[in-house]
């Protein structure tokens, strides 16, 4: 699944979401909730997030531009739309840029960001060590901070992202560029809407050189845990994923 060629299964989506509101009725929406409302009971991500975590995983480093190029918006809209309205969406024939852009929104739309408001100081104080090592042990206190579900998140996204950024000879995307285009969606500080331009460029800038940190050093700073997206699910996902290469 590569960014030639792509082409969105409106029609498939639209069947989904239509079945489903005539089946089970409203659910949970999945955008603009707390991450922790979303998990299951055994602390595992929503589903969705679950495959198109691992469809990235798979598809990322072989896709152009992967996070960077644009999605039509009206496929974005239809797969929000469906996703929120719990569609069995099949992401394994979704377009990655897609599966891009509604990962970057479901991120976005997270109260209080991913890595959390309230801890932006804390964030920027641990980027001002001297050194790697000391920047890995404070970074890694202030992960410590974050609740159970942005964590785990956080560790599979930067996994992801560390994943595309060593293919960059294929996905034309380093570690920098990833973390300029999905950093601004993890981070800001509390007073964020009252700032003037200048100061809202210097937040953006310094928010990216902290995701580009923590997706260069995620194995050390999370002790190899944040090394694999190999999570049951995604193993289950893998052998349906073969078949759309065949």
């Amino acid at each position: 699944m590569s960014g030639k060629g792509l082409r969105w299964p409106r029609r498939a989506v639209r069947e989904d979401f239509a079945a489903h509101q005539a089946g089970s009725g409203c659910s949970r929406a999945l955008f603009g909730q707390p991450l922790a409302a979303l998990c299951g009971e055994d602390g595992t991500l929503p589903q969705p997030i679950q495959e198109l975590l691992a469809v990235l995983q798979q598809e990322g480093p072989s896709t152009e531009g992967i996070f960077r190029r644009a999605a039509s918006g009206t496929a974005l809209r239809e797969l929000r739309e469906a996703l929120d309205h719990g569609a069995d969406v099949d992401m394994g024939s979704q377009p990655a840029l897609l599966l891009a852009a509604i990962l970057k929104e479901f991120l976005r739309s997270i109260p209080c960001k991913l890595l959390v408001t309230e801890l932006y100081e804390d964030w920027m104080a641990a980027m001002q060590k001297a050194s790697r090592e000391e920047k890995i042990w404070e970074l890694r206190a202030v992960a410590e901070k974050l609740p159970a579900a942005n964590l785990l998140l956080l560790k599979r996204l930067l996994s992801l992202l560390r994943h595309i950024g060593h293919h960059a000879a294929t996905s034309r995307m380093g570690c920098s560029n990833l973390a300029v285009c999905v950093g601004p969606n993890l981070l800001s500080p509390a007073n964020a809407d009252q700032l003037p331009l200048e100061a809202v460029l210097e937040v953006t800038h310094k928010v990216n050189v902290l995701v580009e940190f923590l997706v260069e050093n995620c194995r050390e700073l999370f002790e190899e845990e944040a090394g694999s997206l190999s999570s049951p699910a995604d193993q289950e996902l893998a052998a349906p994923l073969e078949s759309f290469r065949a």
